[in-house]
């Protein structure tokens, strides 16, 4: 099994190079190419049938939906972290919807440990709300001067 994330640890990746003084940074600091590298990835997965079990860890609804339809007659699972985007998950499960597993997931640990697992999440949703956010500004539908 093979679990394909994004977005996880971003901020402390970015903080661990600017503290160690690096000239670029360990991870993309453009959500287009984190998203493009994560279909890409995922397409990699679901070519390997024989050696993996690919899971799919996202709240992202264009994620997901591109996961679905490359995914079409192959075996994998979506994941989704207890209490986020389970509105999305819900058009998922059953033979009613897109009838494909979900495994719900939710963090355990030391009080420190969900903490700042709790902070992580709290950081990668606000910078997934603004990303949405400006690219629905960018989008709108301007009037003619």
């Amino acid at each position: 099994m093979i679990r394909l994330v994004k977005g996880a640890y971003w901020d402390s990746e970015i903080k661990w190079a600017q503290v160690d003084g690096l000239n670029g940074y360990p991870t993309y600091t453009r959500k287009v190419h984190t998203d493009i590298s994560y279909l890409a990835c995922a397409r990699k997965l679901l070519s390997a049938q024989d050696a993996v079990f690919p899971q799919f860890a996202t709240h992202n609804a264009y994620t997901l939906g591109a996961i679905y339809q490359m995914g079409k007659g192959k075996d994998f699972e979506h994941q989704c972290l207890h209490g986020m985007g389970e509105t999305l998950y819900d058009q998922v499960v059953g033979p009613q919807n897109l009838g494909r597993r979900v495994r719900v997931y939710a963090p355990v640990g030391t009080h420190e440990t969900l903490l700042a697992y709790l902070v992580r999440r709290l950081l990668e949703t606000a910078r997934t709300r603004l990303s949405s956010t400006k690219s629905l500004m960018k989008h709108q539908h301007r009037p003619p001067d």
